[in-house]
């Protein structure tokens, strides 16, 4: 069964701006608006919540997403059109938009969190309402904004107070594993643009606490990838930082042993056996050997190793190191990044660190030390 395509935030928006600045021209809000879209398809939206005064045009346009699970499906977004004093169309966000505070996206720091392609909608839909010579002040807001915005990446991207106004094609096709991808991209240009040299990519939250627990550095230069590694990796190289630590479990990160660059477990099997083969090849006592022949998951394997043989894992994690080193090998024509590795166990704690990430921990470490010390 094929899946519904529904609406961006950004088409909403300018079918209730465009709605808006009919209802400032001609005297009545119409019930519905056909907008164009970026990939060229019309689009005809409903208009609800209708507010018209001489010098005032409120309207909203209810959000479909068709079959896609977005957080802000079934919202009301509403645009309000004012004339000013000039003959530009100035775009803002109110209620429930987000704000932007931290470099490095598509907004500049301070403005709405309203995109350039929903924004460039805007402003096209009104001003073939308006026509040339005259200007108005477009808001867009989201009553529900403020509480949905703490649902999505927004607050870890530095959007604070609401959603984001964004698409850029003007439609929402159920969420696919590209549209995912480059969600997660925005984390590396947010660690870019503050300026960070080094990021630590994580598959999830276990690795993001994990990490933040054990040195102390900022929030913002840790980024999550999910399954994503290989392609994380390389977006990575390509935004030139200098190092590259991957830190969490060894469930996901010993895949790449196996040369598993992608490590959902739809496209990679579990990586106990190759995780067994990396261990069998270091010095083990027979009641090791044994356990691992009767643990059924990695962080089984962890535990048995924990009080046994923990310096195994160390050089799993010199491994997998060596894996990134033999990934960036032909990647051109950027320089590559030196890789490091830290394994965690379930409960956050350190199992295996690679010589590389080790050497950048001790840097880590000494800088706050010299920190502390010149605040005494």
């Amino acid at each position: 069964m094929s899946l519904r395509s529904g609406y961006t935030t950004g088409s909403c928006a300018t079918a209730a701006a465009k709605a808006a600045a009919i209802g400032l021209v001609k005297g009545k809000i119409p019930d519905e608006v056909e907008i164009d879209t970026p990939i060229g398809v019309k689009l005809k939206l409903g208009i609800l919540d209708k507010r018209l005064s001489d010098t005032v045009s409120e309207c909203a346009v209810q959000k479909d997403a068709g079959d896609d699970p977005d957080v802000t499906n079934g919202c009301r977004i509403y645009a309000r059109v004012e004339w000013n004093n000039t003959d530009t169309i100035e775009i803002d966000g109110g209620e429930g938009v987000g704000r932007v505070t931290k470099p490095g996206l598509q907004v500049a720091v301070g403005n709405a969190a309203i995109n350039p392609v929903p924004r460039r909608m805007i402003e096209d839909a009104v001003r073939k309402v308006i026509g040339s010579g005259v200007g108005v002040k477009v808001i867009i807001s989201v009553p529900e904004g403020r509480t949905l915005g703490e649902k999505t990446f927004n607050p870890r991207l530095g959007i604070i107070g609401g959603i984001s106004i964004i698409g850029t094609t003007g439609i929402v096709r159920p969420m696919s594993e590209e549209s995912f991808k480059t969600s997660l991209l925005c984390g590396l240009d947010i660690a870019r643009g503050i300026g960070y040299e080094a990021v630590v990519l994580v598959p999830g939250s276990l690795g993001e606490r994990s990490i933040l627990n054990l040195v102390d550095i900022p929030k913002d230069q840790v980024v999550q990838i999910s399954n994503f590694v290989g392609f994380m990796l390389e977006e990575a190289q390509k935004r030139l930082f200098r190092k590259i630590i991957l830190a969490g479990h060894p469930g996901k990160l010993a895949k790449l042993l196996r040369g598993d660059f992608h490590t959902h477990s739809a496209v990679s099997k579990p990586a106990n056996d190759i995780l067994i083969d990396s261990i069998q090849r270091a010095p083990l006592s027979d009641k090791v050997l044994k356990g691992l022949k009767e643990v059924s998951t990695v962080e089984g394997i962890v535990e048995l190793l924990r009080d046994n043989a923990l310096s195994v894992m160390h050089e799993v994690a010199d491994e997998i190191e060596g894996k990134i080193r033999a990934f960036y090998k032909d990647k051109q024509p950027f320089a590559a990044p030196e890789a490091g590795v830290i394994l965690f166990d379930m409960k956050g704690s350190v199992m295996g660190i690679s010589k590389s990430a080790q050497t950048w921990l001790e840097i880590i470490k000494t800088k706050s030390l010299s920190s502390v010390a010149d605040q005494g």
